[in-house]
């Protein structure tokens, strides 16, 4: 029998089902703040709790035009179904919160299961990766996650 923690540390990619398109699913978490056992957010008005051991993969990136307006978006991969990978996704405004939520998650979260971007944005204030919207980003954090193995 397969735990849930099997599929942690090897998930598949999700499985077609004939006339469903297979792909990337990201839900916004709102009044998100950072807690000693993981992120806190709103749902339906009362306050959940996304703990770090439910995050199979997190990536951050910059996200809009360098001249325009920009956004740090984390990506945080918690689940695939026959739809494709379930994600749980932040934007926060570069500076202070990105970094405390990068830290947070670089500290609590298995480095195998953590984008290079966490750890850059950790360190250096900075997500070293870069995409002009959220549709080549979603691509990049798929692909990735269909490559995890912890």
């Amino acid at each position: 029998m397969q735990s849930a923690m099997d599929d942690v540390r090897h998930p598949r990619p999700p499985r077609p089902v004939p006339g469903v398109r297979v792909g990337y699913h990201a839900q916004l978490l709102r009044e998100a703040r950072v807690g000693a056992e993981g992120l806190l957010h709103r749902v339906a008005g009362a306050e959940r709790r996304l703990s770090w051991a439910e995050i199979w993969f997190a990536v951050a990136a910059e996200i809009g035009e360098p001249e325009g307006v920009r956004a740090i978006v984390f990506d945080l991969v918690v689940g695939r179904d026959d739809r494709g990978w379930r994600a749980l996704r932040l934007d926060a405004e570069p500076g202070p919160f990105a970094e405390e939520v990068a830290r947070a998650i670089h500290l609590r979260v298995p480095r195998a299961r953590c984008g290079p971007s966490i750890r850059s944005l950790a360190n250096d204030g900075v997500p070293s990766q870069w995409f002009a919207d959220l549709e080549g980003f979603e691509e990049a954090v798929a692909a990735a996650a269909a490559h995890l193995r912890a």
